[in-house]
C-alpha cells in the first residue's frame, strides 16, 4: 500500500481473519412477509421483545458458519480478529505478564475491563487471575466453542440497559438451544514449522420432548508451547537505542560488576563495569574485563530463546441447558457450565541484582576476588555499595504451573401473564473462579544472604558460611562469581524456593424483569420492560508468605522484588432497577415508513461509594422499508472493579523511558522539575539507566470513583427489497467521552507530568537509588483524567445464487479510528494514540478491516479471507535524549483460507491455512515491548498454521 492509495480503496481491499461470515444482525432477519409469524425475541443491546432483528443500537453477529470456518479451538482466537478490536488484551502468546491461557476482549481499545461480556444475555460471573494477566477481566476461553450458536457484538456503550462494564460494548455468547441427537467433532492443527501442535475433541448431546429439552456437552482441548527461540523475528532481544543492535539484560551468566567511577578498581580496569571473561574461573582480579555495553558483540544476555511465543493450554469443559415447561404459562431453565485449565508461563532464568534483591554480596566470602561488599540496600550512613548484577542459569528457567477452576450456573423460571402480551423472569446466578499459581526459578533471601555473605575455608578445606567464630550450619557458600562450575548447581539449589498463589472471585446474582405491550400508539403497541437486579461481588487474593512484601516500598520480601505481593480481600454489592420504553411514533406515512423511539434508564445503588442513574434514548427512522437511519445516545458509568480497590501492592516490570538520561545542570536550571524528577541522578550528561524494564508497584485505591461518560452513534442500514437483493450496507459514526478515567498510574506518565507540573502526586511515586538509578515507580489506582475516541465503522454485505456455479458471498467489515485522545491528568497535554504503538495504551491503528468471498455448491463449501491492520508509526521510538524520529510500521494483511466437504449430511470435513502467506509480525524493539521484540496483542507470531476438523452427528 502506498500513501497515495485513498483511505477509502484501502479499506475496500483490505482484510481479514477467518470469520467469514461476520455479519450485521440484519442477516438473522427473515423474509419481511413472514414478519407476522415470527417471534418476538430481545436483541443485544435491548430488553425489549420485538420482531425487527434491525435495531437502533449497531450489532455485530459472528455466527454458527463462521466460527466453524474459522476452526478455532478457543473463542477468543475469533474475537480477536474482530476490527472493533485494538489495545493490547491478553492472549496465549502473551508469555510475559500473561501464562494463564487467557484471551480478554479489549472493544474500541477501551480496556477489557470495559467490555461487558454476557451469556444468554446475562452476565459471566468470573473473571481472570488478576496476578497472572494483569486484568479484572473475563477469560472468554473458558466459553466452549462448542456450545455457542452465535456471538452478537454491541459496537456502543449500554449502561443504561446493563450498568458498570458497558462502555466500549458488549460481548454477548448465545448457546444452541435445541440440539436432537449426539454431535462429536475433532480438531487438529500445526504451524508450518511443527510446532505449536494444538488438538481439541468436543461432544454435543440433546434431546427434546413436547415439553421441553436439554443439551449437555464437554469439550477438551490442548495447545502445545512455542518457543521464542524457534522464530527468527524473536530468537534475539532486538533494541533501538540511537541503532539497532542485538541486546539484552544486564543481569548476565558472567556478571555484571559495577565499581564507584574513581575507585582504585575502577582505575584498574579503566572501567566502572566488568565482567568475568570467558573461560576463566573468576577468582583473580585477571579473569575480568570491561563489560561491553554497544554494538552486536555486547555483553548483555539474550533472554529471548528462553521464553515463549505461545504459552501451553490444556482445557475441558463440561455444560448442560435445559428447558422445561411446568405448565402452558411457566417455564424452568437451567444453564451450568465448568471449566478447568491448566498453562503456564516460562522466562528466562532469574536475574539476580544485588542492590534490588537487598543482598550483600560480602568482602569476606572466600570467593569474592574484589575484597569490597557489593550490594544490599542503603547502609547506615546512608551510602550504597557498588552493584553486583547476575543471570543464575543453574536456577532454571523462571515458570508457572497455573490451574483454574471455573463453574457458572444460572436458575430460573419464565412465562406469560396468561393471554396478555406481557412476559416475565426471575432467575438467580451463582459464577465462581478458583485459581492457584505456583511459580519456581527464585531465591529464598534469608538463605541467599547466609550463602553470599561471610565464608571461610576450615580444616578440612571446605568452604563454610559465617565466620570460624561463628559457623552457620546447613549453610554451602555460594560462589556467585562463577556460576558456571557444576558444582554451584547444587549450591543455588540449596537457597532456591518457589511461591503459591491462590485467587478465587464469586459473582452472586439475583434478577426479576417484566416487559410486554402497554398502551397502543397510532403506529403500534408501546412497549415496556422494567426489572431490577441485585449483584454481590467477592474476590481474595493469599499469596505466599515467601512473597509477602513490607512496608514502605513493598519491595522486600523472602524472594526475589518482583515476586514481592500481599494479600488481597474485598467486596461490594448493588442494588439496580432499570425501565426501557419503545415507542412507535409513526408508520405508513409519506416519507415515513417507521419512526421508533426507545428510551431507557437505570439507578444502581453501590454499597462502596453511592449511588448513579444512567439514560439513553435511541431512534429509528424508516423513510422506505429498505433504508434504516438510527441514532443513540448513551450514558456509561464504569464502577472500579475490586482489584481496582482493594489490590495489595504488587511488583510488575513496565518499559520506562527515563527523562533524565544525559542530564545535565542546564537543563535542571531551565526546567526545575527536573531536580524533582531525578533525584540523586547526576547532572553531568554521564547518566544512563540500567535497564529499560524498571519495577514498579501496582497500589489498589478504596477511595475510587466510578468513571463516568457518554457514547453517540449514527448511522444507516441499507437493504434493498427489489435490485441487488441480497445486499446490506451499514454505516455507523461512534464517539466515545469518559472522564474521571480508572487506570493504574503509568509509570512514564507519572514522570512526564512531574517533569511538565513538578506535581508531588506524580514526583512521590518515584524512588530512585543513590546513584539515580530507578528503585521503583509507584502505580496507584487513580481517577485521572479523561479520554475520547470516536470513528466510523461500515460493512457490506452481498449474497447471491447461481444456477450451475453455486452461491456465493461477499463480507467486508472495517473499521476507521479517527481519534484516541488521553488526557493523563489535568492540565497535561493531550497524548493522540490513532494511528500509533502507544506502550501505554498498545496498537491502534487507524484502518482495520476484514474482507471475506464465501462460496457453497451442494456439499462443498470454501472460503477465502483476510485481516488488514493498517500501519502505525512508534514515537520517540528509542531510548536517547530528545525526541527521535518515529518508527514507522507498515499496514498487514492476512490471508486465510478454509475448505469443507459434507458427506451425507451427517459428516463434515473442513482444512484450513491461517496466515497464508507465512507473514513475520514486524519489529517494535524490546525497549518499547515486553515479549517477543512485537505486538503480540495485534499481530500473528506463530506463522502460517494448517488445520483439520472432523465432525459427525449421530
Amino acid at each position: 500500500m502506498t500513501q497515495s492509495i485513498p483511505s477509502t480503496m484501502k479499506l475496500a481491499l483490505a482484510t481479514a481473519a477467518s470469520a467469514a461470515a461476520y455479519q450485521p444482525a440484519t442477516a438473522l432477519a427473515q423474509d419481511q412477509a413472514s414478519a407476522d409469524s415470527l417471534e418476538e425475541v430481545v436483541i443485544t443491546g435491548s430488553r425489549i421483545r420485538r420482531i425487527d432483528a434491525e435495531s437502533a443500537s449497531p450489532v455485530l453477529t459472528v455466527d454458527r458458519e463462521a466460527i466453524d470456518q474459522a476452526g478455532v479451538a478457543t473463542i477468543g482466537d475469533l474475537l480477536q480478529q474482530i476490527p472493533t478490536i485494538s489495545g493490547a488484551a491478553v492472549n496465549p502468546a502473551t508469555n510475559n505478564g500473561g501464562g494463564a491461557g487467557a484471551s480478554h476482549v479489549e472493544l474500541r481499545g477501551l480496556l477489557p475491563e470495559r467490555t461487558l461480556v454476557l451469556l444468554n444475555g446475562r452476565r459471566f460471573g468470573f473473571v481472570s487471575n488478576v496476578a497472572d494477566t494483569g486484568a479484572s477481566a473475563v477469560d472468554v476461553n473458558t466459553i466452549p466453542v462448542s456450545m455457542i450458536e452465535r456471538v452478537e457484538v454491541l459496537k456502543e456503550g449500554a449502561g443504561a440497559v446493563y450498568g458498570s462494564d458497558a462502555v466500549a460494548g458488549v460481548v454477548n455468547f448465545i448457546t444452541k438451544k435445541h440440539v436432537d441427537g449426539l454431535e462429536l467433532s475433532y480438531d487438529f492443527g500445526e504451524t508450518g514449522k511443527s510446532d505449536g501442535q494444538r488438538q481439541a475433541v468436543s461432544l454435543t448431546w440433546g434431546t427434546e420432548s413436547e415439553r421441553g429439552n436439554i443439551m449437555l456437552g464437554g469439550t477438551w482441548n490442548k495447545q502445545e508451547s512455542i518457543s521464542a527461540g524457534d522464530r527468527d523475528f524473536s530468537r534475539s532481544a532486538l533494541y533501538l537505542y540511537g541503532s539497532v543492535f542485538e541486546g539484552g539484560s544486564s543481569r548476565t551468566p558472567t556478571g555484571r560488576i559495577f565499581f564507584d567511577a574513581g575507585s582504585p578498581l575502577a582505575n584498574q580496569y579503566g572501567c566502572t563495569s566488568v565482567t568475568r571473561a570467558d573461560g576463566t574461573s573468576g577468582s583473580s582480579l585477571s579473569d575480568y574485563r570491561c563489560f561491553v555495553t554497544t554494538g552486536n558483540n555486547s555483553d548483555f544476555f539474550n533472554y529471548q530463546p528462553f521464553n515463549l511465543l505461545m504459552t501451553p493450554q490444556e482445557r475441558g469443559s463440561i455444560f448442560t441447558l435445559a428447558d422445561y415447561d411446568i405448565n402452558e404459562h411457566i417455564q424452568f431453565y437451567a444453564e451450568a457450565m465448568f471449566n478447568t485449565t491448566r498453562s503456564g508461563f516460562q522466562i528466562a532464568a532469574l536475574p539476580f541484582d544485588s542492590r534490588n534483591d537487598n543482598i550483600v554480596i560480602s568482602a569476606q566470602s572466600v570467593y569474592n576476588p574484589f575484597g569490597i561488599d557489593f550490594g544490599g540496600g542503603p547502609q547506615a550512613n546512608g551510602t550504597l555499595n557498588p552493584n553486583a548484577l547476575w543471570r543464575l542459569l543453574a536456577l532454571g528457567n523462571r515458570g508457572s504451573e497455573f490451574s483454574s477452576d471455573t463453574s457458572q450456573t444460572n436458575l430460573g423460571l419464565r412465562g406469560d401473564l396468561g393471554e396478555s402480551a406481557w412476559n416475565w423472569e426471575v432467575g438467580i446466578g451463582y459464577g465462581r473462579t478458583q485459581q492457584e499459581t505456583t511459580t519456581s526459578g527464585y531465591l529464598y533471601s534469608p538463605a541467599a544472604t547466609q550463602a553470599f555473605g561471610p565464608s571461610f575455608i576450615d580444616g578440612s578445606g571446605n568452604a563454610v558460611c559465617g565466620t570460624p567464630a561463628a559457623p552457620i550450619l546447613n549453610c554451602t557458600p555460594v560462589n556467585v562469581f562463577n556460576l558456571a562450575d557444576p558444582s554451584q548447581t547444587a549450591a543455588l539449589a540449596t537457597i532456591s524456593a518457589a511461591y503459591t498463589q491462590k485467587f478465587s472471585y464469586a459473582t452472586r446474582i439475583a434478577r426479576a424483569g417484566l416487559d410486554g405491550d402497554v398502551f397502543n400508539m397510532p403506529a403500534g403497541p408501546a412497549k415496556l420492560a422494567v426489572g431490577a437486579e441485585y449483584r454481590d461481588q467477592s474476590l481474595s487474593f493469599d499469596t505466599d508468605f515467601l512473597t509477602q512484601a513490607s512496608a514502605p516500598n513493598f519491595d522486600t520480601c523472602l524472594l526475589a522484588q518482583e515476586t514481592c505481593s500481599g494479600d488481597q480481600a474485598g467486596g461490594y454489592d448493588v442494588s439496580e432497577l432499570y425501565a426501557e420504553i419503545f415507542l412507535p411514533l409513526l408508520a405508513d406515512r409519506p416519507g415515513v415508513h417507521a419512526l421508533n423511539l426507545t428510551l431507557g434508564t437505570r439507578y444502581s445503588d453501590y454499597s462502596n461509594f453511592g449511588n448513579t442513574t444512567n439514560s439513553m434514548a435511541k431512534l429509528e427512522y424508516r423513510p422506505v422499508a429498505d433504508l434504516l437511519i438510527r441514532g443513540t445516545y448513551s450514558e456509561l458509568f464504569r464502577a472500579p472493579t475490586i482489584v481496582d480497590l482493594f489490590r495489595a501492592p504488587s511488583a510488575t516490570a513496565p518499559t520506562f523511558n527515563d527523562p533524565c538520561v544525559g542530564l545535565t545542570a542546564a537543563q535542571v536550571t531551565a526546567n526545575p522539575n527536573l531536580a524533582l524528577a531525578c533525584q540523586n541522578v547526576p547532572q553531568d550528561g554521564t547518566f544512563a539507566q540500567p535497564n529499560s524494564q524498571i519495577t514498579g508497584i501496582l497500589i489498589g485505591n478504596p477511595d475510587l470513583q466510578p468513571e463516568t461518560g457518554d457514547v453517540l452513534t449514527l448511522g444507516f442500514v441499507f437493504e434493498p427489497s427489489a435490485m441487488l437483493k441480497g445486499l446490506s450496507v451499514n454505516i455507523d459514526y461512534w464517539k466515545y467521552s469518559l472522564d474521571n478515567v480508572i487506570n493504574a498510574l503509568d509509570v512514564n506518565t507519572a514522570a512526564q507530568q512531574c517533569v511538565v507540573s513538578g506535581d508531588p502526586q506524580f514526583c512521590g511515586q518515584i524512588v530512585r537509588f543513590q546513584d539515580g538509578s530507578i528503585r521503583q515507580i509507584k502505580q496507584p489506582s487513580v481517577n485521572l483524567g479523561t479520554l475520547e475516541t470516536d470513528g466510523i465503522d461500515f460493512g457490506i454485505t452481498y449474497r447471491f445464487e447461481t444456477e450451475r456455479a453455486g452461491a456465493f458471498r461477499v463480507g467486508l467489515d472495517a473499521t476507521h479510528l479517527t481519534k484516541f485522545d488521553n488526557v493523563p491528568a489535568p492540565g497535561a497535554a493531550t497524548t493522540r494514540v490513532a494511528g500509533t504503538f502507544d506502550r501505554q495504551f498498545g496498537n491502534y491503528a487507524k484502518y482495520r478491516g476484514t474482507l471475506s468471498l464465501g462460496w457453497k455448491l451442494r456439499e462443498v463449501d470454501a472460503l477465502l479471507s483476510a485481516r488488514y491492520i493498517d500501519k502505525i508509526r512508534l514515537d520517540d521510538p528509542d531510548g536517547a535524549p530528545g525526541i527521535q524520529p518515529a518508527l514507522q510500521i507498515p499496514s498487514f494483511t492476512y490471508v486465510d483460507m478454509t475448505v469443507g466437504y459434507k458427506f451425507r449430511d451427517k459428516t463434515t470435513v473442513r482444512v484450513g491455512v491461517d496466515n497464508l502467506t507465512d507473514k513475520t509480525p514486524p519489529i517494535l524493539y524490546q525497549n518499547n515491548v515486553i515479549n517477543s521484540n512485537t505486538d503480540v496483542a495485534t499481530y500473528d507470531t506463530i506463522g502460517r498454521a494448517y488445520w483439520l476438523t472432523l465432525k459427525h452427528n449421530f
